[in-house]
């Protein structure tokens, strides 16, 4: 990728809205943040969570007919039979490991809910009741009021808190860096911005 190339696409991660909606979010500790980062990066928040059978199926083999062959050796047979049935069971184990990442705990997560003051592909502005540390570790769920409906789940980290002026007391307003974001994710949230930006700009000519 040349250096004009990866400027674009960093003009369009930077390319920021003001906007207003609900923002879910959970304080995670470091610990949560390194077992839900690797997947959080690799898989699109849609994916995390579905049965991943299809996965199996690409490495399944129908061994009924192996006799059949003209070359068929009975120990190699033994040995590529038992080597199928151990990846099905780390494919197995895969599914099991990734959905614990994903559901545990599920039940006794408590979200807050903030409101969006501005957004980017990098980054989200927002306010919020009560009072939160630089540095801390957020999983925000996202979903940007459009339709189809659009569920982007990522981790970030605060980088300002700083008082609410216009909210008044014991409100206030935090910078958020997306750390963990699938970049399918991120591409779902930018081309919303795009969209969202022209609303706005068509609004404004309609004044």
């Amino acid at each position: 990728m040349g250096e004009e190339e990866r400027n674009n696409l960093d003009n369009r991660d930077a390319v920021r809205i003001h906007d207003s909606f609900p923002i879910k979010y959970n304080i995670i500790t470091q610990k949560e943040y390194g077992r839900k980062a690797a997947l959080y990066i690799s898989r699109r928040t849609v994916n995390r969570s579905e049965n991943k059978r299809n996965e199996a199926d690409a490495f399944s083999f129908d061994w009924s007919s192996i006799e059949d062959e003209e070359e068929f050796d009975p120990v190699l047979i033994k040995i590529l039979f038992h080597l199928d049935q151990k990846i099905n069971m780390v494919l197995a184990r895969q599914d099991e490991i990734l959905k614990k990442i994903t559901s545990q705990n599920h039940e006794e997560d408590i979200y807050e809910s903030g409101e969006c003051i501005d957004i980017s592909g990098t980054g989200v502005n927002m306010l919020i009741s009560g009072n939160l540390n630089k540095e801390t570790l957020l999983e925000l769920n996202i979903e940007p009021p459009i339709h189809p409906a659009t569920q982007i789940i990522t981790l970030g980290k605060i980088t300002r808190v700083s008082p609410s002026r216009d909210k008044g007391k014991g409100c206030y307003e935090i910078s958020v860096l997306f750390t963990a974001i699938n970049e399918d994710d991120r591409e779902a949230l930018i081309k919303y911005i795009f969209h969202r930006q022209r609303e706005l700009i068509s609004a404004r000519k309609r004044k």
